[in-house]
């Protein structure tokens, strides 16, 4: 248990009343479509088993190949006779056939117990010269004609576009046209969704959709609007009425007697009575759904949770058995659920119960242990009720977060003063790296690759002279650092190292391969310049800024002398604690880059340029189109090994055009091999030569070409 300052009641009770009444909302504005990733999954352990009111006729493969759809239209239709005639209550045909079929061809008209096909050929009529005057075959006039008993009973999906109005004899016969009901054959098939998903998780509960169509077939005169109406009905596409479906497993094979009942056409449109008899009374008061294509075909396929969910065997559903399942859903009145308001509240505040106290009084790990097996314990649930299946998993994960949530954040607005001075005297990178370690957990000093920078500003000591009140000075170099600095940090992602008075040193750890060394070198270089430009308008807006706040003859000779160069370098360093073990310790690095930057630096004062670099940033130079001038191999004090350096600037700097960088390095050679210069040295390097030449006289130069300086 923790001893935290938030264990009172009267701080406790609102959290729980806040997280509650947030899941209240949620579940109301998101409904069941949040779970859908669990509730489908729920529905393939639930599926369903057995039709007890449906059955799907299917294009078997007792109808020969060569027996096109359109030709086994009268199939359908000699099935649909047979099927009623047995007593079976409706049938539709989930297929769009057109009124406007071509009559001159030869149509199915029953299948021979051996397997073929018995046709109805076209007739040929002799013409008065003797010819050959094809007319329709028999079927050809009216391809699904049947009975008026039997088209009672029938209804078939939407016509082609414009055919509605054409007459009915022309598919079904004159007896049939008739007898065709008031509300006509047409049933639709369309699917509803909710908000777009692709998935198919509703029936549609429409006048108009041939489930309602097939559930009226089944159900006695007046009693259909007790199945078609309910507390859980929703609307789908923004105004259909519709309700959530308990799908069975898809099913690719016939099986006449099995709880699936999947009939061939080829049996019940036999030519022996005998069989047809036989297998129609497999329908006696049922509703049959035809699909016009074989059981294994992979046409009129959709994707339900059985293709999608979690436990599912991740295949389509035909269209047809999706039907089937629909009208099984209305009638056995199966149709998953959610629970009751008042239950999901109990849920609710179960959950925020949970969530503020383990949040108040318990460590993390606990926490997320309880709250995992709260949700496990909410989302079996959905598994094991085969009707309430649609519980509020994510909402009731969501108000426990919310708890444990709120609890947090009144940890940290307590703890806000320590969070701040946290972030403002560390580093955020310091800082993210050592939250992250273990609890009890120390950091290992462990050896990088670095990138540092460093810049000082020219006459800082010079400045506190003339500026007698520190508290002033401090005012002055805190406006400075936040004015020039800040950007390291915000834009080019520095890790701090330390300011030391006027100093400001930042540094960029990176793996040592060619990819990120190129890239981490042109952070720092385009870092250092944008430095640049911002510390020369800072200089340049001295007098403005502290106009009337320092005493003008002061900010006069602080902009004559003030000025700052940057150093940048790169090798390896050690990274890790400073300090006493039991003391205030410091995160920094050390290593031969921060002495050599140090030095570098300060060679700024003795060159024209405002930075200078080391070789290794010379790639990242080029390739970002900065100019570059060589300086020199110069040995600093204090180093053993010699480094090469280089002024790096911009490409409109007059320092900085190709002619005189070609000047300069030509008589920098001819110093550097004691021999004699091809050309002089430009006016605009003045200061370099003054240098170059003291350092001369100095007898600094070494017959290898190397500056050994002596000063730091």
């Amino acid at each position: 248990m923790l001893d935290l300052p938030i264990n009172r009641w009267i701080v406790l009770i609102p959290l729980i009343a806040a997280a509650f009444l947030a899941g209240l909302i949620l579940d109301r504005l998101a409904g069941t479509a949040i779970d859908d990733w669990i509730h489908d999954s729920a529905l393939v352990f639930q599926a369903r088993e057995e039709w007890r009111y449906t059955a799907v006729v299917v294009l078997d493969h007792g109808v020969p190949i060569d027996v096109g759809r359109k030709q086994a239209l009268p199939l359908f239709a000699k099935a649909t006779e047979r099927i009623i005639a047995a007593g079976g209550k409706g049938v539709f045909l989930d297929a769009v056939v057109s009124k406007e079929m071509e009559g001159r061809m030869p149509y199915a008209a029953c299948i021979e117990p051996i397997g073929a096909v018995q046709w109805s050929q076209p007739r040929c009529a002799a013409s008065p010269t003797g010819e050959c005057r094809m007319s329709n075959s028999e079927l050809g006039n009216a391809p699904l004609q049947m009975p008026a008993f039997a088209i009672e009973h029938f209804k078939i999906a939407p016509y082609f576009s414009g055919q509605e109005a054409l007459p009915d004899f022309l598919l079904y016969g004159l007896e049939a046209a008739f007898a065709v009901p008031e509300n006509g054959l047409v049933a639709s098939d369309r699917l509803v969704s909710k908000k777009n998903s692709p998935i198919a998780r509703w029936l549609d509960l429409s006048p108009d959709h041939a489930v309602v169509a097939l559930t009226r077939f089944i159900l006695p005169q007046n009693t259909g609007d007790d199945y078609l109406h309910g507390p859980d009905d929703e609307l789908c596409d923004g105004r259909r009425p519709c309700r959530r479906i308990r799908l069975s497993k898809p099913q690719f094979v016939i099986s006449e007697e099995g709880n699936r009942p999947m009939i061939p056409v080829s049996r019940l449109a036999s030519c022996d009575s005998e069989i047809a008899e036989r297998t129609a009374a497999l329908l006696r008061d049922k509703v049959a759904v035809f699909q016009l294509t074989a059981p294994d075909e992979a046409t009129d396929v959709l994707v339900t949770p059985m293709t999608t969910g979690l436990l599912g065997p991740h295949l389509p559903t035909h269209g047809a058995q999706f039907l089937a399942d629909a009208v099984e859903t209305l009638l056995n009145r199966d149709h998953p659920r959610a629970p009751a308001l008042p239950v999901k509240a109990a849920l609710f505040l179960i959950a925020a119960l949970i969530g503020v106290l383990s949040g108040a009084y318990l460590k993390q790990s606990f926490v997320w242990l309880i709250g995992g097996l709260f949700i496990t314990a909410v989302g079996s649930l959905c598994y094991l009720n085969d009707l309430v299946q649609l519980w509020p998993v994510t909402t009731s994960m969501i108000v426990f977060i919310a708890g444990v949530g709120q609890t947090i954040g009144m940890h940290l607005i307590i703890g806000s003063r320590e969070g701040k001075l946290i972030i403002n005297y560390m580093p955020r990178q310091i800082h993210n790296l050592l939250i992250s370690l273990k609890p009890n957990e120390t950091f290992q000093n462990r050896r990088r690759f670095a990138l540092v920078l460093m810049s000082d500003l020219a006459g800082y000591t010079t400045v506190t002279g003339f500026i007698k009140d520190p508290a002033e000075v401090l005012n002055l170099m805190n406006d400075y650092l936040s004015e020039t600095s800040l950007i390291l940090q915000d834009k080019y992602n520095g890790w701090l190292e330390d300011y030391v008075g006027d100093m400001v040193c930042y540094y960029w750890p990176y793996q040592c391969n060619e990819g990120e060394n190129i890239a981490a070198c042109a952070n720092a270089l385009q870092a250092a310049l944008e430095l640049v430009t911002l510390q020369k308008r800072f200089f340049a807006t001295l007098e403005e800024r502290y106009d009337r706040k320092i005493e003008a003859d002061v900010i006069k000779r602080i902009h004559a002398i003030i000025d700052a160069g940057v150093g940048l370098t790169a090798g390896s360093v050690v990274m890790g604690d400073l300090g006493p073990k039991k003391g205030v310790r410091k995160f920094g690095i050390l290593g031969d880059p921060m002495n050599l930057a140090a030095r570098v630096e300060s060679l700024t004062r003795l060159f024209n340029t405002e930075i200078i670099v080391t070789e290794d940033f010379i790639g990242a130079a080029r390739q970002l189109n900065y100019p570059v001038r060589r300086l020199g191999r110069l040995q600093v004090k204090g180093r053993n090994e010699p480094a090469t350096l280089y002024a790096v600037g911009h490409a409109g700097d007059s320092r900085f055009s190709p002619d005189a960088i070609a000047a300069w390095e030509n008589w920098l050679a001819g110093i550097e091999t004691h021999s004699s210069a091809t050309s002089e040295c430009p006016e605009v390097y003045r200061k370099d030569r003054s240098t170059i030449t003291k350092w001369l006289e100095r007898r600094l130069l070494g017959a290898d070409g190397v500056w050994h300086l002596d000063e730091k």
